[in-house]
């Protein structure tokens, strides 16, 4: 009796929540959001957590790949210009976020503000991009621990990586599957463990500090100038990448126009701290280049430095710092399930995504199905060793073309129903959302100069989804779903029907 009442009571917050009366939801409907609700658990520590730890494994690998033949302070430029990126980015997107508290994030702001079409492009953009990264990540993992067991081989075992890739797969999917307010907790333990992690880092690292190393001479390279700075941009992108993440926690949020940009605005003030000082401390310990290429830069680091001859502070320094490969990985796989949950619940994607588990709430299809893809890429990286760069490049693009999509939302959606936005509205409301269009159309602009063959994968990935879309879901959306309800309460009444 206890979970029917509590079940009743999160659908009506739902519904209200996006701008819905109770009243006028049809008896299947209100059944249908009792099967596919989802608990709100979730306070600002958590989201805080979740924003912290779902971005932290960008400190750990990935922005390094920026560094080859283009330098420190070319990183460094690049970085300071994504973290102002993301600093508008994450107000503009709270607006959005508590205006429309859903699972489907982009796919309810979209779909509110021009239709199916836009919906399905803003949450297949958001689904691909956390996609790839949980891909780079689990593929990054297997190296780390790799290398961690074989530190004396230029290239871990294959085997073991991809072994040790499909380890953290399966764990963290029984783990999420587990329940949301267990893996909130799980999380925040994770997170804490590899903020820890850089300290350790920061105080090892700063034991062979040079500030030569950092301000060469030239600053930039010669050959390139401030082209070396457009070629970073990409892959300082994987600083920060994912922070949106916590947009998808709104629904599972406890009063979300409190929490959501509270846990936003800190975990961004937070990321962009670590951000600084863990290029500093990695690019003053050893020549920047010498990094510049592996899947496990800051372990790298304390292998070459005198202190990291200490094999019990090598050893302990690579325990730490995995806390901060596999948060990440947990939040990563949050983000993606629930970005699939929500795409199949609505009839975007095959409805058994959509679905959850009877008591525990969690969705256990979009997670199976995510993992899955993940531990097939896993093990493909055996012969395809290039999988964490491409990986990299197209979670990051996708990213950018739907934050671009969701200003144009905002805008819109500011100007036809301003009442949206009655508990909630960003700092400089006119002036970031138009900031975070110009650095993103900037920094897509830079991926021809970074891979160019992310460009037609990524083309191909869109092609795909639009062709689902397009020749099978359109006509098989699910209304009862909490982004159709809001849109069609949106409409006006024509003859008297939504």
């Amino acid at each position: 009796m206890g979970d029917k009442a509590d079940l009743d009571a999160i659908v009506t917050e739902v519904v209200v929540e996006g701008h819905v009366s109770p009243d006028e939801l049809r008896p299947e409907e209100r059944a249908y959001l009792k099967e596919h609700a989802l608990k709100k658990p979730l306070r600002v520590l958590d989201v805080w957590a979740l924003g912290v730890g779902v971005v932290i494994t960008g400190a750990y690998f990935g922005w390094n790949l920026g560094l080859k033949d283009n330098g420190a302070i070319a990183m460094l430029v690049a970085s300071l210009l994504v973290c102002l990126l993301y600093l508008a980015w994450v107000l503009a997107l709270a607006e959005l976020s508590v205006a429309m508290p859903f699972a489907g994030g982009p796919l309810g702001y979209g779909r509110r503000a021009a239709g199916p079409l836009l919906g399905f492009v803003m949450g297949w953009s958001m689904l691909l991009e956390c996609l790839f990264a949980t891909i780079a990540t689990a593929i990054a993992t297997g190296g780390y621990v790799a290398y961690l067991l074989q530190p004396v081989v230029d290239i871990p075992e294959p085997v073991l990586r991809i072994v040790v890739g499909l380890a953290t797969v399966l764990i963290f999917f029984l783990l999420q599957a587990w329940g949301v307010k267990e893996q909130s907790w799980v999380m925040m333990v994770m997170t804490y463990g590899a903020i820890l992690g850089l300290v350790i880092f920061w105080v090892v690292a700063a034991t062979n500090f040079s500030w030569e190393r950092v301000w060469t001479k030239p600053a930039l390279p010669a050959a390139l100038g401030w082209q070396a700075v457009l070629k970073a941009v990409p892959y300082a992108l994987w600083w920060l990448v994912m922070i949106e993440t916590v947009a998808l926690a709104a629904e599972e949020a406890h009063e979300p126009h409190r929490t959501i940009p509270r846990g936003l605005v800190w975990g961004q003030l937070t990321l962009i701290g670590l951000v600084v000082l863990t290029w500093l401390f990695a690019c003053a310990a050893v020549d920047s280049q010498e990094i510049a290429a592996v899947d496990y830069p800051l372990l790298k680091v304390i292998d070459l430095i005198p202190a990291g001859e200490a094999r019990l502070l090598f050893f302990g320094f690579g325990a730490v710092a995995l806390f901060g490969m596999i948060a990440s990985y947990h939040g990563m796989v949050y983000g993606t399930s629930r970005q699939g949950f929500a795409l199949g619940r609505a009839g975007y994607l095959p409805l058994i995504l959509g679905q959850v588990h009877a008591r525990r709430r969690t969705p256990v299809p979009a997670l199976l199905a995510c993992s899955l893809i993940t531990a097939g890429f896993v093990v493909a990286n055996y012969w395809y060793k290039e999988a964490i760069d491409v990986a990299v490049l197209v979670s990051t693009l996708t990213a950018l073309i739907w934050y671009i999509l969701a200003m144009v939302c905002l805008f819109m959606l500011r100007r036809r129903e301003p009442a949206l936005f009655h508990k909630y509205r960003t700092p400089l409301y006119q002036v970031l959302p138009l900031l975070v269009v110009l650095l993103s159309l900037f920094a897509v602009c830079m991926y021809s100069m970074a891979n160019e063959a992310v460009i037609p994968l990524t083309v191909a990935l869109y092609a795909a989804g639009l062709g689902y879309f397009c020749f099978w879901a359109r006509k098989r959306l699910q209304h009862a779903a909490p982004e159709e309800l809001a849109a069609r309460h949106a409409q006006p009444v024509k003859d008297g029907v939504r």
